[in-house]
């Protein structure tokens, strides 16, 4: 490991903690850590040591007894101790089952009812009402499997959803037999069924383009070199592949605007016989249709390079994906430039998570 992480790596070996990944923020990591009994547990590293004794004393005063600072830097939350989302440990408590914990951010809870997972997004209060709404907007767009909003407390932060049934593509791609290039051709058509619902979904939905894209990509690579978890010949190197995946989209030409999911790849879809749900639709946007599927093609590469599946499945889903989605000669451009600028994400992401990248690297931009 490089940089921070090695600091953080022996921070919480001494405070009998295992670093599994790590999230960055400009002024602190997010830690997803795991205790000697294997159990996960979330945390921050906050270079800071005033501000570390200042957040650790407003989590403990939240959630007393959940949170304690090692060596002036690492804050390990147990339970979902939190200052900012201050219902997350009473949910835990009653037997909730953290799934996300992003500190001060967000947070999943999974709870069971009648033998049926049932799933509550948290977020700062004040984010309640645009969660739903973004939420709300996805479930206007005609055929399109999404879970629903079930109940929101905008008082506590709190959004709770429906399930949907079906297994995430991510899983099916490790089996074998090939069942996740079965799906793959309804995963197009409901990624065009997505991308069609525009009109739909209302004038309220924000803009992400080109430029947008490649701000979020330079900000993670700036945060990778600021924590000193790449070295500066590699900073330099995603940033010269920025600019060209950059170039590759803009000389595709310009693409009437789609609804976006932003973040769509394998764990995202749910596959259920012969038709396929969507989550984590609370970051909708108008833009090119490009960028997600470049987003998930780049997945599946990634995948491969976790060892998760085979190149030959992931081609083999990749092409069914394509051939459900039919892309015109400019889309299939533009994908394989935003194929090449998620790529640069990813290796800029996963520099903060080694470990999730075992059996190789990603392929270069």
């Amino acid at each position: 490991m490089n940089g921070v992480l090695t600091e953080v790596l022996a921070t919480a070996g001494a405070s009998g903690h295992t670093l599994l990944r790590a999230h960055p923020r400009a002024d602190r990591l997010h830690l997803e850590m795991a205790d000697h009994r294997g159990r996960r547990v979330i945390g921050q590293w906050l270079p800071d040591a005033t501000l570390a004794r200042e957040v650790t004393r407003g989590t403990e005063e939240a959630a007393p007894g959940l949170a304690r600072l090692h060596d002036r830097h690492l804050l390990v939350q147990r339970a979902g101790a939190d200052r900012r989302l201050t219902v997350l440990p009473e949910l835990v408590a009653r037997g909730g089952d953290l799934v996300v914990h992003r500190p001060e951010r967000r947070a999943v809870v999974r709870t069971t009812d009648d033998g049926r997972p049932r799933y509550t997004k948290v977020v700062r209060p004040r984010r309640t009402a645009d969660l739903v709404r973004r939420m709300g907007t996805a479930t206007r767009v005609p055929g399109l499997r999404v879970p629903h909003v079930v109940a929101a407390d905008e008082a506590d932060g709190t959004v709770g959803l429906s399930t949907l049934p079906g297994r995430p593509l991510h899983d099916l791609l490790a089996e074998p037999g090939g069942p996740g290039t079965e799906a793959a051709r309804i995963v197009g058509e409901t990624v065009l069924r997505l991308h069609s619902g525009l009109e739909t979904a209302g004038p309220a939905v924000a803009g992400h383009d080109l430029d947008d894209e490649v701000r979020a990509t330079r900000a993670l690579i700036d945060l990778a070199r600021a924590h000193r978890v790449v070295p500066a010949t590699a900073a330099a190197d995603l940033d010269r592949a920025l600019v060209r995946a950059a170039g590759q989209v803009a000389a595709a030409g310009p693409m009437p605007r789609a609804l976006l999911h932003r973040d769509l790849h394998d764990k995202q879809l749910l596959v259920d016989v012969d038709e396929v749900g969507v989550l984590d639709v609370d970051m909708l946007a108008a833009g090119d249709p490009a960028l997600d599927l470049g987003n998930l093609l780049a997945h599946l590469d990634l995948r491969v390079a976790q060892g998760w599946t085979s190149r030959t499945v992931a081609a083999e889903v990749e092409e069914a994906v394509l051939a459900g989605y039919g892309p015109g000669p400019r889309l299939a451009t533009a994908t394989d430039g935003y194929r090449a600028l998620t790529t640069v994400r990813l290796r800029a992401l996963y520099a903060f998570r080694p470990a999730d990248l075992p059996h190789g690297p990603l392929p270069r931009s």
